[in-house]
């Protein structure tokens, strides 16, 4: 795939450009010479304004890609439908099931994807929904990981999660899945919430495509409550991996993103934001300009 045919625009994050709506979800729109990919549909509040401000063309998506069932990642996916009637939906198995987060001193939060969602994913035909349980080519070069098996014993979830309101069932959050890119420069990793882990994310895809360089991560990296230990051997994995790009967005957490700043530099490392997009090129990558501000 070449190069400079790629291009991933951030439409919805924590943080935004000027003019743009924030909300606390994700979503990124891909073009790929002729392919356009919608990957996660944020909240829902944020999706369609600042898909309007960025020109993004929804019945133009030839697919939609959800990363795993929380509210922040799916709550835009009815405006998505009434607008694009072809692409289908790819998610992985687990994807429905009912959540929670439950915070010490908090009572329980359904974050599962909402009543509205539910009922417009049971409306569609089958041949739109298709639930993945291993890694897939969507376009030659440009795959989905599917479920990533957690292999190292110090990456976890990093929050509270339940399957349930008693906090009886640990929730793995096991349908988180992450896209990728194959470049002439390697490897860029697409990621919602990388609940699976960044080590275990990325060896994954490694493993499957047989690719080993890394040259870009984009994307939600969930450090926000992440142990010391588990920061400092992620910053390790990211220093022997050694991406040349590296945007963390919506739930990496700012301590953690100062922590990736401090170690690798601004130049590896750009800000994130809705209105920043990115395209990989021979030598070096090219973003816009706009600086984010927080919401």
């Amino acid at each position: 795939m070449p190069q400079s045919r790629l291009s991933i625009t951030l439409v919805v994050d924590n943080e935004v450009a000027d003019g743009l709506v924030a909300e606390h979800g994700f979503a990124a729109w891909i073009e790929a010479g002729e392919h356009r990919i919608l990957f996660d549909t944020g909240q829902g509040s944020a999706f369609i304004p600042n898909c309007a401000s960025l020109g993004i063309d929804l019945p133009r998506a030839n697919a939609l890609v959800l990363s795993h069932g929380h509210y922040d990642h799916t709550g835009g996916l009815p405006d998505f439908l009434a607008r694009n009637h072809d692409a289908p939906l790819y998610f992985a198995t687990g994807f429905e099931v009912i959540r929670y987060s439950c915070h010490p001193e908090k009572p329980p939060r359904d974050i599962s994807i909402g009543e509205k969602v539910r009922n417009v994913l049971n409306e569609l035909p089958e041949q739109r929904r298709i639930a993945l349980d291993s890694p897939r080519y969507l376009y030659p070069g440009i795959g989905i990981s599917g479920p990533i098996p957690r292999v190292t014993p110090f990456e976890d979830t990093g929050g509270p999660f339940f399957l349930d309101p008693d906090q009886q069932q640990p929730d793995l959050i096991n349908d988180d899945m992450s896209m990728w890119f194959e470049t002439t420069e390697g490897l860029l990793i697409l990621t919602g919430c990388c609940h699976s882990g960044l080590v275990n994310t990325v060896q994954y895809i490694r493993q499957f495509t047989g690719i080993e360089r890394v040259h870009g991560i984009i994307g939600g990296l969930h450090l926000l409550q992440a142990s010391e230990e588990r920061l400092q051997k992620t910053l390790r994995f990211l220093d022997d991996c050694a991406p040349e790009l590296m945007v963390p967005c919506h739930c990496t957490g700012d301590e953690s993103i100062k922590r990736i700043v401090q170690a690798f530099g601004t130049k590896r490392v750009q800000p994130g934001g809705a209105g920043r997009y990115f395209r990989p090129m021979p030598s070096t990558v090219e973003q816009n300009v706009a600086e984010p501000t927080r919401s």
